[in-house]
């Protein structure tokens, strides 16, 4: 799960470990200038399950107890906020959807620009904050593997040795990620890998193709990997985690992830676009991005949360000071600009 200038290829890790300044929900809201005029509810759309939850505990309950103002969720799909956006019938304050697609929605024109005089942005990860869409988490596609197949000290420590390696490897049945790793396995350095050179991906994907288990969910990749169905696999660091802490054979590692994002957009002509700024202003206080990472382990884009969160946890989340070192950041940018006829390439080399 960047900005339009090269830190959509990677977060600047000087800029990261500077921005290292707690922000209270007190801080970024303003309820008591208008408490007598906000309206009775929000109206937000998420991906629902374990992160639907987290949101409930980290951003609903205390944004209702702060304003009074509940939150009713709703499913997210993309082409739901379109047609509301262009039948000028929107329902939803605000959306989130992953960042590769906020990216895409705001070329559309289907998203308000967020209003960053009620948001701020100085507290954050460099690069996070976009005209229309703001990341809210940092996620990771790394190396996984099962612990009964492969014992650790031979488990694959990059994508070169994971592309050598014996066995069953899974996969995530997209051209986005997919692309990235393919690249890095073929020695293209993290900091070179944007604009992609498709053509090299493919190639590189040629050569582990006849070894490849397809997956196409986050709860498949989990189980594959627990059943032994596949030696190892690129995961995603949420659906490995807590198999890993309940005992269950798999183990993983952040080396060269390509690190991924969920965002926050409020679509064009929202209800109550105001509040809708106030709330993804309240959800970046470092307490409340605290809770969400203990909650689902995803790491906070506001650095000063780090502080907040113990050794354990900050060792498996992917924008720790010492992870984000590892990863590069998917650029989605990129992905927007150029989805469309590279997924079409990707679909045609897999019937190839």
């Amino acid at each position: 799960m960047v900005s339009t200038d090269k830190r959509s290829a990677g977060v600047s890790r000087r800029g990261f470990l500077r921005s290292s300044a707690a922000v209270g929900a007190s801080a970024v809201l303003g309820f008591p200038a208008y408490a007598q005029q906000k309206p009775g509810k929000l109206v937000i759309a998420s991906g629902g399950g374990a992160l639907d939850e987290a949101y409930k505990v980290a951003y609903y309950e205390p944004w209702r107890a702060q304003t009074g103002m509940s939150i009713v969720s709703s499913p997210n799909p993309a082409a739901q906020l379109k047609a509301m956006v262009e039948q000028k019938a929107v329902e939803w304050d605000v959306a989130q959807v992953a960042a590769e697609v906020a990216a895409t929605l705001g070329r559309q024109g289907l998203l308000e620009p967020l209003d960053y005089s009620v948001i701020d942005k100085s507290m954050l990860i460099p690069g996070v904050a976009h005209e229309t869409f703001l990341m809210s988490d940092v996620a990771a596609y790394h190396i996984a593997w099962n612990t009964k197949q492969i014992k650790s000290p031979a488990a694959p420590k990059d994508w070169a040795q994971f592309w050598k390696a014996p066995g069953r490897h899974g996969l995530w049945k997209r051209p986005f990620q997919t692309l990235e790793v393919a690249l890095l396995a073929d020695g293209v350095s993290m900091d070179k890998l944007y604009p992609l050179d498709v053509d090299r991906g493919l190639k590189s994907l040629d050569k582990l193709k006849a070894n490849i288990f397809w997956w196409e969910r986050g709860a498949q990749v989990a189980q594959i990997l627990i059943d032994g169905e596949v030696d190892m696999s690129a995961a995603w660091n949420g659906r490995v985690y807590q198999p890993k802490l309940d005992g269950a054979p798999v183990d993983f590692h952040l080396n060269q992830s390509v690190l991924i994002s969920d965002a926050w957009v409020v679509p064009k002509g929202a209800p109550n676009k105001r509040e809708s700024m106030q709330f993804i202003a309240s959800t970046l206080a470092a307490d409340r991005q605290a809770a969400f990472t203990r909650k689902i382990p995803y790491g906070p884009v506001n650095p000063a949360a780090l502080k907040l969160l113990d050794a354990t946890l900050l060792a498996a989340i992917p924008s720790s000071s010492e992870n984000i070192r590892k990863g590069v950041f998917l650029d989605v940018n990129w992905w927007a600009d150029n989805g469309d006829k590279t997924g079409e390439r990707f679909n045609k080399w897999l019937l190839g």
